[in-house]
C-alpha cells in the first residue's frame, strides 16, 4: 500500500511539475516576442547650413526735421502726427513779424494781404509725421525752431549688433533672412558694417537693408539669420531621430535592421535647423529606417513593430 501512495504522490509531483514548466517557458517566449510600437522615417541625402541667429531691431535711419527758417509766427497747420505726406506737399505757413503787425494795424486789408511776408513750408520727402513740435495756429516760433519730423517709412532698415568672432562670414552686399515677431519673414542683404566696436560688448553694428515693400514699424525686435557655411550631399535626418544624453556630449539613432529591430547606432551630429540636423556616420546610409517616435529609452537589439 506504502509503496502505492508513494508512486500515485510521484506522479502528482511530476505533472505539476511539467505544468509549471510550461507555463514558465510560455511567459519567456510571450516576453521575448513582445515589440515596442515605433514610427520611422529614412534617412536622406541633402543640403544644410550653419546658420548664425542674432537680435536685431528695425529702424528709419532718414528722418527730416523740418525747421522754421524765420522767426514769425503760425498762420496755418495743414499736417497732423501720424498723417503720411508726400514731397511738395504745403505742411505749414509762417507769417513774419512785420506782416503780422501790418494786418492787426487797421489798414485797408489789400495793403496786407501780400504774400511776400509770410513763407510757406513743404515736405522735402514722402513720409510719415513721426513728431509734431506744434499743435495750433498763431503760436510764435523761432528761427531754426523745430515743426515737424519726417520719416521715410519706405527706407526701413535692420540694426543688428555682431560679435566680431562672426567678423569673417559678415561682408556687404551679404543676404540674409529677417524674421518678425509673427513668423513671418523678410530677406535683405548688408549693405553698411559701421567701422567701430562696441567697447563693453565687442559687437559691430551692421545695418540691413530690407527687400521688399511691407510696412514693418520702427524698433519692432527682429531675429537675423546669417548663413555662416553650407554641406551638401550630406546625410539628414528630423530633429526628433536624433537621441543624446543628459549633457548633449554623446548622439545616436535607432536604425531599424530586417524591419524589426533595432539597433543603437553613435553618430556625430553636424549642422542643423529647425527641422533636420546633419548626420555623420560610416554605419548610416541613405535610405535607412531610424526611429522617429518610441525611441525614448530603447535598448539596443530591441523588437520594434513599425506603425503608420
Amino acid at each position: 500500500m506504502k509503496t502505492g501512495k508513494h508512486l500515485l504522490f510521484i506522479s502528482v509531483l511530476l505533472t505539476v511539475m511539467v505544468s509549471c514548466k510550461s507555463k514558465s517557458t510560455g511567459t519567456v517566449l510571450n516576453i521575448a516576442h513582445a515589440k515596442v510600437m515605433v514610427k520611422t522615417t529614412k534617412v536622406v541625402v541633402g543640403g544644410i547650413d550653419d546658420i548664425i541667429s542674432l537680435n536685431g531691431k528695425s529702424v528709419f535711419l532718414k528722418k527730416n526735421a523740418i525747421i522754421s527758417s524765420i522767426p514769425g509766427y503760425l498762420k496755418k497747420i495743414n499736417v497732423q502726427y501720424g498723417d503720411k505726406v508726400h514731397k511738395n506737399d504745403l505742411l505749414f505757413e509762417i507769417q513774419t513779424r512785420e506782416n503780422r503787425a501790418l494786418e492787426n494795424s487797421g489798414l485797408n486789408p489789400e495793403l496786407t494781404s501780400s504774400k511776400s511776408g509770410v513763407i510757406r513750408v513743404f515736405a522735402p520727402s514722402d513720409g510719415i509725421i513721426s513728431d509734431l513740435s506744434v499743435n495750433s495756429s498763431g503760436m510764435f516760433v523761432t528761427e531754426g525752431g523745430l515743426l515737424c519730423t519726417i520719416v521715410e517709412n519706405q527706407e526701413m532698415t535692420v540694426q543688428v549688433n555682431v560679435p566680431y568672432g562672426y567678423n569673417q562670414s559678415i561682408q556687404i552686399n551679404k543676404e540674409c533672412k529677417i524674421i518678425l515677431p509673427d513668423s513671418t519673414f523678410l530677406d535683405g542683404n548688408i549693405y553698411k558694417i559701421m567701422p567701430v566696436i562696441n567697447e563693453t560688448s565687442q559687437t559691430q553694428n551692421v545695418l540691413i537693408k530690407v527687400r521688399g515693400n511691407r510696412q514693418v514699424p520702427e524698433n519692432l525686435n527682429v531675429i537675423v539669420q546669417f548663413v555662416k557655411s553650407s554641406h551638401s550631399n550630406t546625410l539628414l535626418i528630423p530633429k526628433e531621430a536624433l537621441l543624446t544624453n543628459e549633457i548633449q556630449q554623446a548622439f545616436w539613432v535607432m536604425k531599424i535592421l530586417d524591419d524589426s529591430i533595432a539597433i543603437k547606432v553613435p553618430v556625430k551630429k553636424g549642422f542643423g535647423n529647425n527641422k533636420m540636423v546633419e548626420v555623420i556616420s560610416t554605419v548610416i546610409l541613405a535610405d535607412d529606417l531610424v526611429i522617429i517616435e518610441g525611441a525614448y529609452g530603447l535598448s539596443d537589439s530591441t523588437l520594434v513593430k513599425i506603425v503608420k
